[in-house]
C-alpha cells in the first residue's frame, strides 16, 4: 500500500509525521511525504536586474531550506516504511490532490477550526477531502492555543 501524507513544514509537522507513520505501519504500507510551497514570487515583474537576481536567489534559498526540512521529516519515518519526499509549488489543495493520483490513500491533518477561524483560514483538508482521487484519512490535531 502506497500512502502519501501532506505536511505543513511550518506547523506541527513532527506530530503529523508521527501519526501518519503509525497509520502506515498498521497498514504495512510505504509512507511518502508531500509539502506544497504556496508562495509565489513573480520575479519576472521586477524591472531592476540586480534586485531580481537577489529575489531569485532568496527564493531558491527558501526552497532549499524547505526541501531540507521535508527530508528531515522523511528521515523520522523508519526505513521499512519510508517512501519519498514530494516537494511541490502551487495551491496546496490542488497540488496535493494531483500528487495523490499514484497512491492508495492520502493522509492529511486538520486543526478542526470553526467559526471565524475557519471562515478566514479556510480548510485545506476540507478541500482535499472533496477533490482527492483516492481515500483520505483525516488526522485530527489539537487546535492551536490563542495568544
Amino acid at each position: 500500500m502506497r500512502l502519501l501524507a501532506a505536511v505543513d513544514i511550518h506547523s506541527a509537522a513532527d506530530v503529523v509525521v508521527a501519526e501518519a507513520t503509525r497509520w502506515a505501519q498498521r497498514l504495512g504500507g510505504k509512507l511518502s511525504l508531500t509539502f506544497v510551497d504556496e508562495y509565489e514570487y513573480s520575479a519576472h515583474l521586477i524591472r531592476d536586474p540586480a534586485i531580481r537576481t537577489v529575489v531569485v536567489q532568496q527564493w531558491d534559498q527558501i526552497g532549499a531550506t524547505n526541501q531540507a526540512e521535508l527530508k528531515r521529516l522523511l528521515d523520522l519515518i523508519p526505513e521499512p516504511t519510508r517512501g519519498a519526499p514530494v516537494y511541490l509549488r502551487g495551491r496546496a489543495a490542488e497540488m496535493v490532490c494531483e500528487a495523490a493520483k499514484g497512491y492508495d490513500a492520502l493522509l492529511v491533518a486538520t486543526h478542526g477550526r470553526r467559526g471565524l477561524d475557519h471562515f478566514f483560514l479556510g480548510s485545506v483538508a476540507e478541500r482535499i477531502v472533496r477533490r482527492a482521487p483516492c481515500p483520505v484519512v483525516v488526522l485530527r490535531l489539537q487546535e492551536p492555543e490563542k495568544a
